[in-house]
């Protein structure tokens, strides 16, 4: 093919180079079929500059037309790579199903087929020849017709649609869209100037020549968001609106800028489009404009969202959802109540959603603090109800166990001033005054249990480390136990109040010692032994089945079956001498240390006190003996 050098040679090489880089960039930085059309727009632009170079730099007829008729298939494969993408960048990409793309990529297709065949039917190109300057010359025929007749179409209908994406957008999309909106309308009004035959260049060489600026413009407007934000556009813009039209967006800017939320608007593929102030200020980013969600968040600041932590580490899709955040930012720990709705298109499609912040840190903080009180209220209300529990217990012990010794003192004491009004020596009977002491004694118990029970109602505040079977020997020591025999084998430390816990063994120990002896009471010599044994009293740990804790068991004669809900009541008593409230001083203290105490059986047949729900304690933490 012999070729010849033209002026127009080296603006149209310059097109094809740059659309050559335009299409390398697109293709590397794509994340959708946005960006594949957007690169298609590049190619085809690209093939129809390079088709018409060929045709100019031909010097043979038949090179010119061949190189002609592959041209015209470049001028719908343009409009419908920008009408395509022209659907993604609005936002409406869902209408593009698979059998729409197809029937519009049918069309530059079918005009190829009929191009290459044309010599056939004459179609595309009724006549052609060469004139006296070696210029192709050509008469167009229906089929040229209508394919010219169906791009405008096309290219008319996304024009509209950028044209709107332009009123519509804000910020830095509102003038992105703007650029693209006055390349796509002046590459398209150059090519009437071809179709008219008023272009100063032949052919369709104009639009490429007019590209060389647009597309250069194009190329760094959209590779670079700062270039993109110096367009003047709403100044220009400004000097044809009237007053009227310039307060809405002006009152729409002030709304979004002064609101206390944060508002964050995100486009069909999750950027930010738009943003306020408040919002910057609280997801802490400068310039998110542009960005996916995903990168204008830090997901390293969120300290607790359940539904929205997905969303912003990419793991699930953006959907209508509420959620509280806990996020640290540089003011503190913040909460967040998030909101994310739906934005529907024209056609009433969800195209896009908006974000609402608001900052609920203080209202959470109060909504604390008001629990904190009404949990403290709620305490005091139960310990007064323990205090009151307590109170009529005291008073019953104080109207009633106490009678039974003073009516016997008040007895003693009566018979013996009998007959001794006016003598100055009265003789007393032994067992007169051994009763008066028994009575006395008695009194004196029951004023220390009764004394010893309304303390242990209070609620344990200050605990330590302490060692159990430490704390069960102290409590061996402080009771009568004569011959009775400890086995301490619990080798396990618990947080506990020593003071209360000595109290438990001791009450514990007592119990075993005195009830151990024999079914019955009415022998005061047989207090310890047994059956000619002695009482052996264990003390060990319990960890069986997720329970955790110790156990005090004896192999005395036990208590029966249907005297084990009741030994741990207030009261409760088989002994005629006994106060009913050593073994409810245990469970008053175990309940305060939030454990559980259960009455059962021991292996050797005696009773068996297990106090569960224990907790082990912290083996860094010396324990107390």
């Amino acid at each position: 093919m012999q070729v010849q050098y033209t002026p127009l040679a080296v603006p149209l090489a310059l097109v094809v180079v740059l659309c050559l880089v335009s299409a390398t960039i697109a293709w590397h930085q794509r994340e959708g079929e946005a960006e594949l059309w957007a690169m298609m727009i590049q190619v085809s632009f690209g093939m129809w500059s390079l088709f018409t170079l060929l045709t100019h730099t031909s010097v043979a007829y038949e090179w010119k037309l061949r190189w002609f008729l592959l041209f015209v298939p470049t001028i719908p494969l343009s409009v419908v790579s920008t009408f395509l993408f022209t659907f993604h960048f609005c936002g409406k990409r869902e209408w593009l199903r698979p059998g729409r793309r197809a029937l519009l990529y049918l069309f530059p297709v079918a005009v190829l087929g009929l191009s290459v065949t044309n010599g056939r039917h004459g179609l595309v190109l009724a006549d052609s020849w060469l004139d006296a300057s070696g210029t192709l010359q050509y008469t167009f025929g229906p089929v040229m017709y209508g394919t010219l007749a169906g791009s405008y179409a096309i290219a008319a209908s996304y024009n509209v649609m950028l044209f709107q994406k332009f009123l519509r957008s804000r910020n830095v999309y509102r003038k992105l869209s703007f650029v693209m909106f006055v390349t796509a309308f002046v590459t398209v009004s150059v090519t009437v100037a071809s179709v008219a035959g008023v272009s100063p260049f032949p052919h369709f060489t104009l639009l490429p020549v007019t590209y060389l600026m647009f597309g250069a413009v194009l190329l760094v407007g959209t590779s670079s968001i700062t270039l993109i934000r110096r367009l003047p556009v709403d100044r220009a813009l400004s000097l044809f609106r009237s007053r009227l039209d310039s307060t809405i967006p002006l009152a729409r800017d002030f709304v979004m800028q002064e609101v206390d939320n944060g508002i964050i608007v995100l486009d069909g593929d999750d950027r930010v489009v738009d943003i306020n102030a408040t919002a910057k200020y609280m997801i802490g980013t400068e310039r998110p404009i542009g960005k996916h969600i995903t990168d204008v968040t830090t997901v390293e600041w969120v300290l607790d969202g359940n539904d929205v932590l997905p969303v912003l580490r990419g793991d699930a899709p953006i959907t209508e959802l509420q959620d509280q955040v806990w996020v640290e930012s540089h003011t503190g720990d913040r909460c967040y109540d998030v909101r994310i709705s739906a934005l529907g298109g024209a056609d009433g499609d969800s195209t896009a959603h908006v974000i609402l912040l608001h900052d609920i840190t203080d209202q959470k903080e109060r909504e604390e603090q008001l629990q904190r009180q009404t949990e403290t209220l709620e305490s005091r209300k139960t310990q007064l109800e323990h205090q009151n529990e307590r109170l009529d217990e005291f008073a019953g012990i104080v109207s009633h166990d106490l009678r039974n010794p003073l009516s016997v003192a008040t007895g003693r004491t009566e018979l013996m001033l009998v007959g001794a009004e006016d003598a100055e020596e009265v003789t007393v009977e032994r067992d007169h005054l051994t009763e008066l002491q028994d009575a006395h004694e008695r009194m004196s118990t029951i004023i220390d249990d009764a004394l010893t029970l309304a303390r242990q109602g209070k609620a344990i505040t200050d605990t330590e480390t302490v060692a159990v079977d430490a704390v069960a020997r102290a409590a061996w020591e402080n009771v009568s136990t004569d011959a009775a025999t400890l086995e301490a084998a619990c080798n396990r430390s618990v947080d506990a109040d020593r003071a209360r816990l000595l109290n438990v063994f001791e009450n514990l120990f007592r119990n075993s010692v005195e009830h151990g002896s024999t079914s019955s009471r009415t022998q005061s010599d047989d207090s310890i032994e047994h059956g000619g044994e002695t009482i052996t009293v264990t003390v060990d740990s319990i960890d069986r089945d997720g329970a955790t804790g110790f156990y005090v068991a004896d192999d005395g004669p036990g208590i029966p079956d249907g005297e084990k809900d009741d030994v741990l009541e207030h009261g409760y008593t088989t002994s005629s001498d006994g106060t009913g409230l050593g073994l409810a001083i245990v469970a008053d203290i175990v309940n305060a240390h939030g454990w559980t105490v259960t009455v059962t059986d021991s292996a050797e047949g005696g009773a068996k006190f297990e106090i569960t729900g224990v907790e082990t304690a912290d083996a860094t933490q010396p324990a107390t003996n």
